[in-house]
């Protein structure tokens, strides 16, 4: 499976969100699935599963995998993205998606997920994310 995560020349992690959505496509729904679907308090619970020895990015890239879902909207998967993200003390992210989000969907992910987003393309596809601190 191609890797969804890397990190870029500028230390930033880069989640690409189109390859997620092939990789989805691609794996069967379990009855887990269906339930992380329904129930989003699962997902920031794979951190103490994971192996040691993984980057921030390994770790985020694993943990998508399992909490995002094809069965949810885009701002739903982009709000678990950054939480697990936070969760991961990641601050600077570059979602590469496969179409632009309206700016609903945009002011939606930020008030939720507590970031601020600017757009880093004129085609709305790269979005460049901040983690705001919480006080």
């Amino acid at each position: 499976m191609e890797t969804s995560v890397d990190i870029s020349n500028n230390s930033n992690v880069v989640f690409d969100y189109t390859s997620f959505l092939s990789a989805s496509c691609k794996h069967r729904m379990t009855f887990f699935d269906a339930l992380k679907a329904l129930i989003p308090a699962f997902e920031v619970s794979w951190t103490s599963s994971l192996p040691s020895g993984l980057t921030e990015s390994e770790k985020l890239q694993m943990q998508a995998l399992k909490v995002l879902s094809t069965n949810v909207s885009d701002s739903s998967n982009l709000i678990r993205l950054l939480r697990l993200a936070r969760a991961e003390k990641i601050l600077e992210l570059v979602i590469a998606l496969p179409y632009a989000l309206d700016e609903d969907q945009l002011d939606q992910i930020e008030q939720k997920a507590g970031c601020r987003i600017t757009i880093a393309a004129d085609n709305g596809e790269t979005l460049n994310v901040h983690m705001i601190e919480a006080h």
